[in-house]
């Protein structure tokens, strides 16, 4: 089924054909996307929202390195309830999926000041569809950001296919950022 274009396929089938193939990401990949989103984000103002990755993703931390930690954001997935959004330089613990979080009392941010999200999945595809992993957590944050906030899809090449299922919730991607550079998604500006 990987690599089959069709939308006909249920996202549980495509997250399950994908799980086993998301083991890891080579340094060199990672670099080469944090590069290319540099380069992208140096004239761009405001707030980067960005995750803090599980074992799979691609990690953005390089990225708050260069340009400066307080630039960004990063979400808490609280017991219950939606995301909420903190500085990235707040005080982390560990989720219970591995990735990093802000602690609980965390101050919050007001998703307003958010000028662009750096949002993951299992894949993408190209014209801006994401499949994440089915909890909807991000779809859900990703409704509450302003319409015009810019939302970068991050993942490899490997992981964009011509056409993923969607649904009416879904919030589709402005661009994709991947090791061969940051570029809208089809039919965006």
């Amino acid at each position: 089924m990987v690599g089959d274009p069709s939308p006909r396929i249920s996202k549980d089938k495509w997250r399950e054909e994908l799980r086993p193939l998301k083991t890891g990401v080579e340094a060199n990949v990672e670099k080469e996307v944090v590069a290319a989103l540099a380069s992208f984000l140096q004239d761009k103002h405001g707030l980067f929202l960005f995750y803090r990755p599980m074992s799979h993703e691609l990690g953005l931390d390089g990225l708050a390195e260069e340009m400066g930690w307080e630039n960004f954001a990063t979400t808490r997935t609280p017991r219950s309830g939606p995301l909420t959004v903190h500085p990235a330089g707040s005080r982390s613990e560990i989720h219970k999926f591995g990735f990093l979080q802000p602690v609980q009392r965390s101050p919050l941010i007001d998703l307003a000041e958010v000028s662009v999200a750096l949002v993951p999945a299992l894949a993408f595809d190209r014209t801006g569809t994401r499949l994440g992993h089915g909890f909807g957590y991000f779809d859900e944050l990703l409704s509450r950001i302003p319409d015009n906030c810019l939302r970068i899809g991050v993942t490899t090449e490997a992981f964009i296919f011509e056409e993923l299922p969607s649904e009416s919730h879904d919030i589709s991607m402005t661009h994709l950022a991947t090791e061969l550079g940051v570029r809208p998604v089809s039919g965006s500006v």
